[in-house]
């Protein structure tokens, strides 16, 4: 399919996968190789910034569940704290993935592509297209829209 039938946001994405030398590509393309099998025990036993944290879809419920309330008696983040993980801090146009986002302290916040549970949630996607996220109005968190509740996280 040649590139100028594709809509303008898909039409560069495509141009910047596509050009070597463009940001987005190079930002992809830091590991060698570019594919990573995040099954291996080798890339399980190495550190690969914001990439590869390793854990079960229930384990990463249960801790953005203790980001917004008590779970087994303990909780991550203080009301100030996770009032900032919900505060935008920077928006616009990604310039690796060529899409809008919004970012809080750490967090990516809801979009109209990702609108999550609503307006006041926070969480990250990941590689292949999860999401880990919580909802401190709702009271939800949860992986891969897998809603969790409960303080147990299960």
């Amino acid at each position: 399919m040649p590139a100028e039938s594709l809509p303008g946001e898909l039409r560069e994405q495509v141009a910047a996968r596509r050009d070597p030398d463009s940001f987005s590509n190079r930002a992809f393309a830091v590991t060698d190789p570019a594919e990573i099998d995040f099954g291996s025990p080798e890339v399980q036993a190495v550190e690969l910034p914001a990439s590869n944290g390793i854990g079960t879809a229930r384990a990463l419920a249960r801790m953005y569940a203790a980001l917004i309330g008590e779970v087994d008696g303990g909780r991550l983040l203080a009301p100030g704290t996770l009032a900032s993980a919900t505060r935008e801090q920077a928006g616009g146009k990604d310039r690796v993935m060529l899409i809008p986002s919004r970012f809080s302290t750490g967090y990516m916040l809801p979009t109209e592509a990702n609108p999550m549970t609503g307006p006041n949630a926070f969480g990250h996607t990941g590689r292949g297209g999860s999401l880990g996220f919580a909802d401190p109005e709702h009271g939800i968190a949860g992986r891969c829209g897998a809603k969790v509740t409960g303080a147990d996280g299960c």
